[in-house]
C-alpha cells in the first residue's frame, strides 16, 4: 500500500470525509435543542395563563360576595301608621298622641300618649299583641320603657296587686325624673292566652290623689276601638262584663282630684 500522506489530494479528500460526522452529529443535535426550547415556551405560556386565569377567578369571586358592611339587616321593628286607631281611653284627661310599629315576627305595640311629662296630669302606656320580648320584671319592664322616652326610675315602692275589668294589674309607685321629676304610678298587664299586654305610668301634680282607684278607673278606659284578632275582642269582650260601676260610663273621673269609691 501507498502511504497516504505522500498524496494531497488523499489528504483533502481524507480531511473532507473525517469533518462530515462530525457536521452530521452537530446538526443531528439542534432538533433535540430546538424541541427543548419550544417545550419550555409552551410550558412557560401555560403556566403564565393559569396564573393570569386564577387571578381573574378569584377577582371575581371576590365581587360576587356581598360586602357585610354595605348590607345591613333590616330593623327587627318598623313604624306603621296606626289609622285608624287601635285603641282608645274613655274620658280622656288631655290630647291623645298613638304611634304603631310592628315586629317582622307579626307582633304589635300601640303606645298612648297624654299629655306632657311634667304636666299637672299625664299618662303613657304602650299595648302589645304577641310581644317577642323575653319575660323580665316589673321593675326591669318600667325602666326600659322610661328610657325609650329619656326618663328614668329614682324611687320606687314594692309593687301590688290592683283590680280592674282585666283582672289584677300590677302597679307601684315611682318617681320619674327627667327635666322634672313626677310621682307617677306605674302599672302591667299581661294575659297569655291572648298574647295581649298593657305597660305604662300615670303621673299627677298630686301624689295622693294617684290611689288605686284613680289608676284602676283609668285602666278599665281603654277600649278597643279598631279591627282586632279574634282573642283580642274576646278578651276585651269580657273585660267589659267584668267593669266595676264606679268605673262606668257614667262615672266622673275627669279630675284627678276627685277620688271614685273604693272598689270591692
Amino acid at each position: 500500500m501507498m502511504a497516504r500522506s505522500g498524496y494531497s489530494a488523499w489528504d483533502e479528500d481524507e480531511t473532507f470525509f473525517d469533518e462530515r460526522p462530525t457536521r452530521r452529529a452537530r446538526k443531528k443535535r439542534l432538533p433535540w435543542f430546538r424541541m427543548i426550547l419550544m417545550s419550555s415556551l409552551m410550558i412557560g405560556g401555560l403556566v403564565y395563563f393559569a396564573q393570569h386565569e386564577g387571578t381573574k377567578m378569584q377577582v371575581a369571586a371576590r365581587k360576587s360576595v356581598p360586602s357585610s358592611v354595605l348590607i345591613a339587616p333590616a330593623p327587627a321593628w318598623a313604624p306603621i301608621v296606626p289609622t285608624p286607631a287601635l285603641y282608645m281611653i274613655e274620658r280622656a284627661f288631655a290630647s291623645l298622641t298613638v304611634e304603631a310599629r310592628q315586629h317582622t315576627s307579626g307582633a304589635r305595640e300601640d303606645t298612648l300618649t297624654l299629655g306632657r311629662f311634667g304636666d299637672a296630669r299625664h299618662a303613657r302606656l304602650t299595648l302589645t299583641q304577641a310581644s317577642p320580648e323575653p319575660a323580665r320584671s316589673f321593675f326591669v319592664d318600667i325602666v326600659r320603657r322610661a328610657a325609650e322616652v329619656g326618663l328614668a326610675v329614682s324611687r320606687d315602692e314594692q309593687s301590688r296587686l290592683v283590680a280592674t275589668k282585666f283582672g289584677p294589674v300590677e302597679a307601684a309607685a315611682m318617681t320619674l325624673v327627667g327635666k322634672s321629676e313626677q310621682e307617677c304610678q306605674a302599672f302591667r298587664f299581661a294575659d297569655r292566652d291572648s298574647g295581649f299586654g298593657i305597660q305604662g305610668w300615670l303621673c299627677g301634680s298630686d301624689a295622693a290623689a294617684l290611689d288605686e282607684a284613680q289608676l284602676a278607673c283609668f285602666i278599665d278606659g281603654i277600649t278597643l276601638a279598631g279591627a282586632g284578632s279574634p282573642s283580642l275582642k274576646a278578651l276585651f269582650v269580657r273585660a267589659e262584663k267584668s267593669r266595676s260601676e264606679a268605673c262606668g260610663p257614667g262615672a266622673r273621673t275627669a279630675s284627678i282630684g276627685v277620688r271614685t269609691p273604693p272598689r270591692p
